[in-house]
């Protein structure tokens, strides 16, 4: 009798050790806080509605670890809004956004999702042309607050009055027109999403040109370093599965 006592008893705890990492990964992500931007078409509001290759992405992946989070549970805010809040609160992500040096052990890291290039973009009557860094110091440049553009900028010696920060959601917008008005010289951002916006909102690209790349990378969901092991290899698996799936790159396609 001692025996078989023992012997379930010894049951009962591996069954408890292996229901365990399931139950605590489960209740903390529904937990997490995501926050994401306008930055088509990776993330972007149309129609009051969030959607893009990184909302499609997270909703699967939330999906496949069972979490009852939904696409209301995703926030839209201003970039600079978004990045000190993913840097003050844990259980929070940001996305998408691009893995630099800078950043790398700021945060923990779910991705990538796609390659970007971040460049500087003129007005091709400005006739501007820059070959080095160096060049960079004679413009006015527009950049969105606490972006990448931002900090690679001032990583490359850029005074901080040469920057003309913009902030709020509509960014991309609200820097174009400041751009094709003269309000500064260039506008730094992911190549991507401004012309996708240009056109979007109804300005000829054939009229603009990218003069400088300032970093090419990858784009991530970024989370406070405090967030769990486990709920990070939670969602790396889960992304990691659409790619193996042939979903990931269905989504691509799509956009």
């Amino acid at each position: 009798m001692g025996v078989n006592i023992r012997y379930i008893i010894s049951y009962l705890i591996v069954l408890l050790c292996f229901s365990m990492p399931a139950y605590t990964q489960s209740k903390p992500i529904d937990d997490i806080y995501f926050i994401t931007e306008n930055y088509p078409p990776f993330n972007f509001e149309e129609n009051g509605k969030l959607q893009g290759i990184s909302i499609d992405l997270l909703l699967l992946m939330l999906n496949k670890l069972h979490a009852k989070q939904t696409l209301a549970d995703i926030h839209l805010k201003p970039w600079a809004r978004g990045y000190n809040a993913l840097l003050a609160n844990a259980n929070t992500c940001l996305f998408s956004t691009l893995r630099t040096e800078e950043r790398e052990k700021l945060f923990k890291w779910v991705g990538p999702i796609s390659a970007i290039s971040i460049s500087l973009i003129a007005r091709k009557d400005k006739n501007i042309q820059i070959t080095s860094k160096q060049d960079l110091l004679k413009y006015k440049i527009g950049v969105v607050r606490d972006d990448a553009g931002e900090q690679l900028l001032l990583k490359a010696g850029v005074a901080f009055e040469n920057l003309d920060q913009i902030g709020g959601v509509n960014v991309i917008a609200q820097s174009i027109r400041k751009l094709n008005k003269g309000r500064f010289d260039l506008l730094a951002y992911g190549d991507q999403a401004a012309i996708r916006t240009m056109k979007k909102q109804g300005f000829d690209f054939n009229n603009y040109e990218i003069v400088y790349s300032l970093k090419k990378g990858e784009i991530y969901y970024a989370c406070n370093k405090e967030m769990s092991e486990l709920l990070i290899q939670g969602l790396q698996n889960a992304l990691d599965a659409l790619k193996k799936e042939g979903i990931y790159q269905q989504i691509l396609d799509n956009y």
